[in-house]
């Protein structure tokens, strides 16, 4: 019998209540049997998520295996893939009617792509709202490229990644020491490795729920810490696999790329830490070394008094106001005025 087209690797940790509509969403793709494969796996969760699945049997592939965090799960669905497309959903989202249709073309018409990757709507399950994100990293191509180029290139999640198997080469097994942040690792070092195709199209739907690792608010300290350790080991191998292309592509924008993730793992120690006002200070300057090239000079102006307001307000009060300044109206006006849209999510 041939191989399937394409593989639909579905992780899920104590999901059960979302899993069923997970699944149904992969179904509802369209594709024939024998074109598609839907790999089930289930990180050792310990509520009903083994009789949700049970409705799909003989649908799917469902893989059981000891809690090992999500590299582990994800090994376990690229190991038990078939095909040489993977498309990665966790178990909490869905994808949107025509997805995988989308995601071959792109792969047909780019046979030597390693990495297809999309945008997401984001939806709310609390309030019921949904908007589209606005921090997808919209680059195609390939490395060496421009090192502003490469410094647009951000972290992709997880149910909006998908892989040539055949193109990620070292990259698999995934460290499993990234008991998170394993979708950001290979989604970060997969342009690294071939060329990649975004489409700057929402084809999936993002579920916010308080479950989720980024969705808690200040005081929640136990998850804080255990985000940033994530993050911590997340910089790190990153940095292993740079070392590693370091001689082949001296000079060729590296240094930057993986100066913004050291930024991301700052602020994620601020946020569970806290920072001195010299010191907040002194990130704001060094974030706007790095990103200040994809920056117009108007924008470059407000970020510079951004960050005397940051030394006058202090880190908790002005992250305060920051928050609910980016929530308001104006921030995207101000956004929209004062840089182009690809790359806001710079700012």
């Amino acid at each position: 019998m041939s191989a399937p087209r394409v593989t639909a690797v579905i992780t899920s940790y104590n999901y059960g209540r979302f899993v069923a509509e997970a699944i149904e969403s992969v179904l509802a793709q369209g594709l024939p049997p024998t074109e598609l494969e839907i790999v089930v796996v289930d990180d050792g969760s310990t509520d009903d998520t083994p009789e949700r699945i049970r409705q799909f049997d003989g649908r799917i592939t469902y893989v059981r295996k000891p809690n090992g965090g999500q590299a582990s799960a994800l090994n376990a669905g690229f190991a038990n893939a078939h095909a040489d497309i993977v498309a990665l959903l966790d178990a909490d989202d869905v994808w949107l009617p025509g997805k995988l249709h989308r995601v071959m073309a792109e792969f047909d018409a780019h046979p030597d792509a390693v990495m297809v990757q999309h945008t997401r709507l984001l939806c709310f399950t609390e309030t019921g709202r949904e908007e589209r994100e606005t921090d997808f990293p919209p680059v195609s191509g390939k490395y060496p490229m421009l090192p502003e180029d490469l410094l647009r290139c951000g972290i992709t999640a997880t149910s909006a990644l998908a892989y040539r198997r055949s193109g990620l080469g070292a990259l698999l097994p995934i460290p499993e020491i990234l008991t998170g942040h394993a979708d950001s690792y290979v989604s970060a070092i997969a342009v690294l490795k071939g060329p990649v195709v975004s489409v700057n199209e929402p084809l999936a739907r993002y579920r916010i729920h308080g479950g989720n690792l980024y969705s808690f608010q200040h005081g929640d300290q136990q998850r804080a810490e255990r985000r940033l350790a994530q993050m911590e080991t997340f910089v790190r191998e990153v940095q292993r696999e740079i070392a590693a292309l370091r001689p082949s592509y001296p000079g060729a924008g590296l240094d930057g790329y993986l100066e913004r993730f050291r930024l991301i793992e700052q602020e994620h120690r601020f946020f569970t830490r806290g920072a001195g006002r010299l010191e907040f200070f002194l990130f704001l300057q060094r974030h706007s070394r790095v990103f200040g090239a994809l920056w117009t000079p108007r924008y470059r102006l407000f970020r510079g008094a951004l960050s005397l307001a940051a030394l006058a307000f202090g880190y908790e009060r002005f992250t305060g106001l920051r928050r609910r300044y980016r929530d308001s109206s104006l921030s995207i006006k101000l956004r929209e005025d004062l840089f182009p849209a690809q790359v806001r999510e710079a700012a």
